[in-house]
């Protein structure tokens, strides 16, 4: 009888010698003083194999070990909502340019109102309209009677105004020129109407007009000269306005409204219970506002 595979190995001896370490790997370093984080014993050389008594003969001879391989980098998957390409641009139409033809006519309408301003500003530069000047020369009272019972006035008024053109090289045209009278401070007694006049350059008219009062109604504090039928002086006002255009040639500017205001000046009646009363001195300068 054979004996049997088992007892035909040579059993272990003691004094049988184990198998040299392993050489240690070129160009890993060892790890000696490891630490406890995760990261740490990533890096951690592997344990050395164990021998036949189970002992770590490796780590008597403080041999390090290749680093482990790291694991596998998988990509995260792509989300859901992730589009690889950007959303398409909605691209309108531009919309066309005006016509060539409506471009140019505006250009020239500009341009024509640009040259036209500037004309006009250097002309007037060049001409420098300038208000007249009125002064007023005479002012006389007629048929003076006053009525303390209803406290009204009637009389006429005949002045004469002096008018002076100071440009000279512009023409005045005095449209619709209305004239006035009161006894200051009141309101105006009575209106006259006077025909449209004009003036050249440098030229001087006399504007003579009268005004006719006829019951119009003069307060107690205004008549105060009247009622007392002994004389004295009485303070008159005396307005015109009109319509001014100034033009030279083919030149004209825009009309404007003119104010002449002669205001307290003093009239003086003649004697005890007179009808009538004059101004009496040197012209009195107006104010013009135009």
């Amino acid at each position: 009888m054979q004996p049997s595979s088992s007892s035909s190995q040579p059993p272990d001896h003691p004094e049988s010698k184990s198998p040299p370490p392993p050489a240690p790997a070129m160009g890993y370093p060892a790890n000696p003083n490891p630490t406890p984080n995760g990261a740490a014993s990533y890096y951690a050389a592997a344990p050395p194999p164990a021998n036949g008594n189970g002992a770590a003969s490796a780590a008597a001879f403080g041999v390090a070990y290749p680093y482990p391989a790291p694991p596998p980098h998988h990509p995260p998957p792509p989300h859901p909502y992730h589009h690889p390409y950007p959303p398409p641009h909605h691209h309108y139409p531009a919309h066309p340019p005006p016509p060539t033809c409506l471009r140019r006519l505006l250009a020239l309408v500009v341009g024509g109102f640009l040259l036209l301003g500037a004309a006009t500003f250097i002309v007037w530069l060049l001409l420098r309209p300038r208000t007249p000047a009125f002064s007023l020369t005479s002012l006389n009272l007629s048929r003076v009677a006053y009525s303390p019972t209803n406290s009204s006035l009637t009389a006429s008024f005949d002045a004469a105004l002096l008018a002076a053109n100071p440009n000279s090289k512009l023409s005045v045209t005095y449209f619709s020129p209305l004239a006035s009278v009161s006894i200051t401070p009141s309101s105006p007694l009575a209106v006259a109407s006077l025909p449209p006049f004009s003036q050249g350059p440098g030229n001087t008219t006399t504007l003579a007009f009268r005004v006719a009062v006829e019951d119009a109604y003069v307060g107690p504090d205004d008549a105060t000269a009247l009622k007392s039928g002994s004389g004295g002086t009485l303070e008159v006002e005396v307005r015109l306005a009109a319509v001014a255009l100034f033009d030279r040639g083919g030149w004209r500017t825009r009309r404007r409204v003119m104010r002449v205001m002669c205001d307290r000046v003093p009239v003086v009646f003649r004697g005890k219970n007179s009808t009538e009363a004059s101004f009496s001195g040197p012209a009195r300068r107006c104010d013009v506002v135009l």
